[in-house]
Parts: C-alpha cells; structure tokens; sequence
C-alpha cells in the first residue's frame, strides 16, 4: 500500500488503436489512484474499454472481470483486446470492457473484489468518464453482462445484489461470494427480487471438487445454483471436465450463452422502453443437476426447481457437448479476411498486414498466407493453446489473451523485388476449419477492369477534375483493360443531411446523398463504389457532436446501402483540405475536417477501404506556397491531379510525372475528359436529384452507344502507343 495516500484522481487517457491492436475499433483507458477515503476504493485500478467501429449508439457494456492476485490483475491488462470477446461486442454493439486492478500478492483481494468497499463507486465512475472520452453518454446507463473468474465472480454475485435491474445476464467462472456471506465471512448482502431474474451460469472446473486449494470453489458453485433455482432463478450449472481453477475453455459457452441472453433481454433498438425484458422461464431448457441431457422446459418430467436451466435450444446442445469435452465444436468456417494491405520496405522485404474478425463460434487459430495462389506460411506458425485450444491470441489461465499481443502482420523475406507478387490470407478458426482467401492486396487495375467502378461526392466529385486524370491514367496506362468509370457526384451534396441557414442565398437547403441513393445503385448497377464526402458535412462551422455524429450516421448507412445493394467494395475518400491559412485565433474548418478525415481513416469494415485523400492533400499543401483552391474549397487543376494521383496510388497505381500543361495536351485527355462530361450528365438526369429543383428520372437515350463511339477513338489512341 501506498504510505502517501491521494484522493482519487482519474488519470483519463484516450488511446488511438495502436500498432499492435487486434482489431478494429476504438480503445479508451481510464485509471484511478489508491484511496484514503472511507469507503472508496483502497486499490489502483485500470479500466480499458473497446468500441466497435461504426456503433453510434451503444446498447451495452460486456465486463470481462479478472480473479485475486499480482498474475490475475495482470491478465486482466488485456482483456479488451480480446478478438473473440470483440465478436460478441459487436454483434450486440456493446462496449468491452477490461478492469484491471493494481493489486499486489500481499494485498487482501477483498479490497476491490467485494464491491462494497468501493469498487462498485469506482466502476461506475469509470463508465462515466469512459463515456464522455468516447462521445458515447450512453455508457454511462446502458446494462452490464457481467463476466467474472474466481474473485471476478465474487465481485459479480454482490453486485447482481445491488444492480440487478443493469444486469442481463452473468457468469460465474469458479468463483461466487454466496458460500461466503452465509457462512458470515463478510456482510450478507440483502437480496432483492429482481437479482433471482437474471439469467446466470455457474461454471467451476471439475476439478476443483475436492481440491485442497479449490474445493471452495466448487462447493460455493454448487450452493448458489441449488438456493437461486429453489427461489425460481434462471441459473444453469456447467462443470467443466477438464480444468481445475484455470478457465480452459470456457469462452465456448459463455459467449453463446450471454449471446442468447442479450437476444432475449436487451430492449429493441427505437423503443422508448429500455428496460431490460424478462425472462420467459417456458421457453428455456431443463437438465438434471450433473447429469449430460437437457430438453425443451415443457417437455421436461422432472423437478424444475432442481433443474439446470438454458435459455435456448443452441445454448442447451453446446451445453451438452461442453460438460462432456470441456469446449464447444463449431462446423462453419470463419469470415474471410479483409484489408490486406502490401507495403515493400527499404530492405525489399514484403510487409503484409490485414484485418479479420473472429469466428463467433470457435475463434481464430491462425492465418494462412498465401503468395501468387499458393500457402506460403502460417501466423502464427504453431499457435499455443497453454490453457485450452491453441489460438492466434495464445489464452492465458484467466481467459485473456498473453502478452505480446499478436498483431496480424508478417514479413516476406523471400519476395523478388522485380516481381510484382499477389497476396492473399486465409482465416483458420480455432477448430482448424478455413475461410475463403481474402480478396488479393495490392490488386491494382486488376480489381477495376470490366467492372461498373461509381464515384459518388458533392461539388468537387461532379465537376469531373480528378477523376478526369484518374480514368486518363487508367487507359493510357492499360491499353489492354476496359474501365466504365462514372462520376455521379452532386453539388452541394451531403451525407448527414445538414444544411446550414441561407445556403445558396436561401434557395435551397443542401442536398443529402440518400434523398438518391437507392435509385442510383437500382440503375447503375455498380460493383464498386467511391464516396468522397465531407466537406459539406460540418456546414463551414466549428466542431459540434452532433454534426460530427450526423457524418458518422451517413457515412455507416452509405456502406449499409450499398452491401445491401450487392456492391462489393467501397471505397472511402476522406474530404480535401480546406485550403484556408488562418491568421491569429481564426477558426479553420481544416480543423473540422482534419476530425473527420481521422475518423474515417480509423473505419475498419469487411469489403471497405479507406483512402486519406486529407493527409496526403494537406501534406503537399504545406509544402508550397499557393493554394490549391481559390475560394478555400473547390481545388484548380493542381489539386485534382493531386487528387487522382492519391487515389490511383492507393490501388496500386503509380502514374508517371508529367506536366499538367502536358496531360492536357494529350489528345487522349481530350477524349476521356469528353466522355466523362457526356455519361455523367444524362445518367444523373436518368437517376434524377433534388437541388435547387426536382430533376424527375428521365430515360437514358442514347448516351452509352455516343459514349461507345468516343471509346472506339480511345482505343485507337491506345493502339497507337
């Protein structure tokens, strides 16, 4: 203990998803010094919370609670890092959350473990600064699953006594205080009505039963279960076979198991009700205490009140399986990869990184690297499974995952520097099964030849400046691939659907991107889409919540849209800079689109792509003396190049330099920039907008057969070279 003691203090530290960071989404640390205080919490105490990428409003908070002692605190560092615990947390849009207290082996457990003595006060403070670091006021009310190992558990069962209305549901893994405060080791706590209707699962290690260290364990286990069923409580029992006081393999029932219980709990997303929904006990599943069947509850011919209980037919068949094996099998692969990206260092060695989510069912194992159509390695290459199956996040004995975290990375020493090599990643799930391969990194034309490639924005999109260059370099470059680029961006467009008070002189309000949308990818069809918004997002005005949250809603619906509508790949351009030097304390709308442009860069979704067009334009803005932009928004012809250049490098495109004066010299320019203008205008009348009129759909005449006709001189340029 600490000899001079300090009030508690919040050391609040946002932190950016690191190098390392398994996954993604966004990672929040709050820590709290020792307190002197009466009934405040006399430990450290770390919490770090994962958001999921894309939530904008949370609907609850998964707890992942450590047990007593030095190695158990330890391990609890790492719990929101956890890929698979993610997987549930997103599906359900909760937080992760991973205390971790700052307890020694000669510091009494109970200090923290029995929340009374303010570990209960210091977790709720902790949802509260945690929710105003992450723009997120509702963590700070929405319910809790709470999920806790040995001491963890302890803390759980009290706090289900003094919360029971935040709870959905609970998991005591070897460990529960209700042994100890019948025995009137510490205060028996009064235990309202509310606490018998959560669901729970008590889950010590088979092992512990007569164990000299752990019989407790088992026996405490056993006591809550008989007295929360005899009063009517939806409490299971789950021995695991395998373990003693280690979690094993666990995870392959509890994440199921609160899986269900947020199914069956949580309040629908608009309702004006969120509380939490009971329990119907009829649509459970019943089997006897330590015995291996369970059926449907009205099918079940012995005494309820004696009964394991579940809360479905999935969770009562894993059940079964897992007290027999001590772990769940899976039968389905797991999600491909996705976000591979190739980087060729200094040294010419080959840098892959990429994304993935868990296998909800059985986690991950490993990934397969495959070079030009063949395995070349596994990562990691022999996966340890210490306490349970061997993962890609090795499993500690608390359930979390070891440090160093793995990072999904892996170096090609072998690659020929003058081969341009395609890399792919398989997934293995922590049964061995394996995804489809991901789609190849650094793909570059490859991916966009012969397919229908949408470019969607405001003004800056529909003016045709940079994806001019880009679909010029594209076929100068490609003489042998057909590109059907179409630029269908709209002036003024949004996607939060704001519009600022007097836009155009009061003659209009800006237009929002989905007042089109579902006609747009009805009639064109595309396979691939490009969004670049932004600019007219925050309306030219400082940054507000509420606007920057308008933006994230639209950015998460346009990607919904357009998977719904069977597009592949969505590409994110992060808006231009806007070109503004400020003098003294000026306000600078850079700033506002410097925040979302970082947002946006931090996405991570299956088939989205992010290209930071802000950096790169701000980067070469700093580097010169003339503006990109005249009146600070709409970038000359320096800037659209700048634009296309950044695109095409993202796709692996690397076009040669020229002079601008000279591309648009080219002949070839000439005739790209020509049929660019002609598609584009007769398939947005063919959409039809909303602007400062109705633009009603109109039919598409003759524009692709006189676009074909310009395309046939485009092609006998490009023979020519």
């Amino acid at each position: 203990m600490r000899t001079a003691w300090r009030m508690v203090l919040a050391l609040v530290l946002v932190v950016v998803v690191a190098a390392f960071a398994p996954a993604a989404g966004q990672y929040y640390e709050v820590k709290y010094e020792p307190s002197a205080q009466a009934g405040e919490l006399q430990l450290g105490v770390t919490y770090t919370a994962w958001i999921p990428d894309g939530v904008t409003k949370l609907r609850g908070v998964i707890v992942h609670q450590h047990g007593c002692g030095a190695g158990a605190c330890k391990g609890g560092e790492t719990a929101a890092y956890d890929l698979h615990w993610q997987a549930l947390a997103k599906k359900w849009d909760c937080a992760l959350l991973g205390p971790s207290y700052h307890q020694d082996d000669k510091q009494n457990c109970r200090l923290w473990c029995d929340p009374r003595n303010g570990s209960a006060k210091t977790f709720l403070k902790a949802l509260g600064d945690l929710a105003v670091k992450s723009k997120h006021p509702e963590l700070e009310t929405v319910p809790w699953c709470l999920w806790g190992h040995s001491g963890g558990g302890f803390w759980a069962s009290l706090m289900q006594t003094a919360y029971p209305d935040r709870i959905v549901a609970l998991w005591f893994r070897s460990g529960t205080a209700y042994a100890t405060w019948e025995k009137g080791d510490i205060a028996k706590p009064e235990i309202p009505e509310a606490a018998y209707a959560i669901p729970m699962i008590c889950n010590p290690g088979g092992k512990e039963k007569g164990d000299k260290r752990f019989d407790g364990a088992w026996t405490g286990s056993m006591a809550m279960f008989k007295a929360y069923r005899a009063k009517g409580a939806p409490i299971g029992f789950a021995p695991d076979p395998r373990t003693s006081h280690e979690c094993g393999d666990s995870r392959y029932l509890a994440i199921p198991f609160f899986d269900a219980c947020l199914a069956l709990r949580l309040p629908d997303k608009e309702s004006k009700d969120q509380k939490l929904k009971p329990v119907d006990l009829k649509a459970g599943w019943l089997a006897p205490l330590l015995g291996d069947k369970a059926e449907a509850s009205a099918s079940y011919q012995g005494k309820a009140e004696e009964a394991v209980w579940l809360p479905n037919e999935s969770v009562a068949k894993a059940w079964m399986e897992y007290i027999k094996s001590g772990a769940v099998g899976d039968t389905t692969p797991p999600p491909a990869p996705f976000g591979v990206k190739v980087a060729v260092q200094a040294d010419k060695t080959v840098e892959i990184t990429w994304d993935a989510e868990a296998d909800f069912e059985s986690g991950l194992q490993a990934f397969v690297i495959q070079r030009d159509g063949k395995d070349l390695v596994q990562v990691p290459e022999k996966p340890v499974g210490r306490f349970g199956r061997p993962l890609f996040q090795a499993m500690s004995y608390h359930d979390t995952p070891e440090k160093p975290l793995s990072a999904m990375r892996y170096v090609d020493r072998d690659a020929k520097p003058d081969v341009k090599h395609e890399y792919r990643v398989i997934a293995v799930n922590g049964v061995g099964l394996k995804s489809e391969p991901s789609a190849p990194a650094g793909q570059g034309v490859d991916g966009f030849a012969g397919k229908r490639v949408v470019f969607l924005g405001d003004s800056i999109t529909q003016s045709g400046g940079y994806l001019t260059f880009l679909t010029y370099y594209l076929e100068k470059l490609n003489p042998k691939k057909d590109f059907d680029i179409l630029g269908l961006g709209l002036a003024s467009e949004t996607l939060s659907g704001l519009s600022e008070e007097g836009h155009a002189g009061g003659k209009f309000p800006r237009p929002c991107l989905f007042e089109r949308l579902g006609r747009l990818l009805d009639k064109a069809k595309p396979e691939i889409v490009f969004a670049c918004y932004g600019m007219n997002d925050g309306i030219y005005q400082p940054l507000d919540d509420a606007r920057f949250m308008a933006f994230k809603k639209g950015v998460t619906k346009l990607i919904d849209q357009c998977k719904e509508a069977g597009v592949k790949e969505v590409y994110l351009i992060t808006p231009p800079i806007y070109d503004f030097t400020p003098k003294g304390n000026e306000f600078n709308y850079d700033a506002v689109l410097t925040a979302y442009a970082r947002w946006e860069s931090e996405l991570k979704f299956q088939g989205v792509r992010v290209i930071d067009l802000h950096a790169a334009m701000r980067k070469a803005r700093d580097s010169r003396t003339e503006p990109f932009s005249k009146d600070r928004v709409h970038p000359g012809d320096e800037g659209h190049l700048l634009m296309a250049r950044t695109i095409l490098a993202a796709i692996g495109v690397i076009p040669p330099e020229e002079t601008l004066a000279d591309i648009k010299m080219d002949a070839l320019y000439k005739l790209v920039a020509e049929k660019r203008a002609l598609r584009s205008a007769q398939w947005m009348k063919h959409i039809g907008y909303t602007r400062e009129a109705v633009v009603a759909p109109q039919p598409l005449g003759t524009v692709e057969a006189d676009a074909a006709k310009i395309q046939e001189k485009i092609e006998a340029l490009r023979r020519a070279r």
